[in-house]
């Protein structure tokens, strides 16, 4: 008897969910037989033969890659830090704060059954599930050491009002700067992929101004080493709650984003 291609993947321990298995599976890293595959709901046998490109992430999605790269250029520690991820998705943000040594992890999304089941198990995170960033109500959380947010079809201009009030003084936070959330529809292609500098350097100063408004510090901007899952180029924000700005040139790390392929 068959199995969809996506189930497969979690029973095989290739996916750590079927949320994870879909970006596998959308991105072209799953094969069949030695076939490339991009449908997900593909019938597979016990006898096909299912490799994974790369083999397993060392998170459970690909968001972790994300964060781990800016955590580390960015030089910021997350040791015994009470961290808080919005839009957590399949947890990617959220396991890499985990192995980089946060003491707890509250995972906020406003989707449903997308976190990973380890990290749905793990006594460190609180599973905020079905949870709108701009319906929380701060008072009922802890003061925040650290946010990382990585969201889809919201401007993060929406996020920054209620993450100041969660962060503490002098917190920081990574922001994941997505251009096709920010630039409004006359500057997607029909793919939805943001594909002129001159957008992305506006949505970006868009996204430094409305983070200055809340109280937020610039403290680094960087392309994100990835894309993201349609091909848009992406970047990491970091900031802090109070403090100096220390203002980068947005034109260069633009330049830097469409110089790296």
């Amino acid at each position: 008897m068959g199995m969809r291609l996506d189930s497969r993947l979690v029973t095989l321990g290739l996916a750590s969910s079927r949320a994870r298995a879909k970006e596998l599976i959308c991105g072209g890293q799953i094969t069949v037989n030695g076939m490339p595959v991009r449908k997900v709901s593909a019938e597979v046998f016990d006898s096909d033969e299912i490799l994974c490109a790369g083999g397993q992430l060392p998170f459970v999605g690909r968001g972790g890659l994300k964060l781990a790269h800016g955590v580390e250029q960015f030089h910021i520690s997350l040791t015994g830090l009470t961290c808080l991820d919005i839009g957590a998705s399949t947890g990617g943000f959220t396991d890499c704060m985990l192995q980089k040594g946060a003491a707890r992890v509250y995972a906020l999304d406003v989707g449903h059954d997308q976190l990973a089941q380890k990290l749905r198990q793990d006594l460190r995170v609180v599973n905020l599930e079905g949870v709108n960033i701009r319906d929380v109500r701060p008072e009922e959380f802890p003061s925040f050491d650290f946010i990382g947010t990585d969201v889809s079809f919201l401007s993060l201009g929406y996020v920054f009002p209620t993450a100041t009030r969660l962060l503490k003084e002098g917190g920081s936070m990574i922001a994941l700067i997505k251009p096709q959330f920010e630039a409004g529809p006359k500057a997607l292609n029909k793919h939805g992929v943001v594909k002129q500098p001159k957008d992305h350097l506006r949505s970006i100063e868009s996204v430094l101004a409305s983070a200055q408004q809340r109280h937020f510090s610039i403290q680094g901007l960087i392309p994100s080493p990835i894309r993201g899952g349609s091909g848009n180029r992406e970047y990491l924000l970091y900031l802090k709650k109070g403090g100096i700005s220390r203002m980068p040139d947005v034109a260069a790390v633009v330049r830097c984003a469409f110089e790296a392929e």
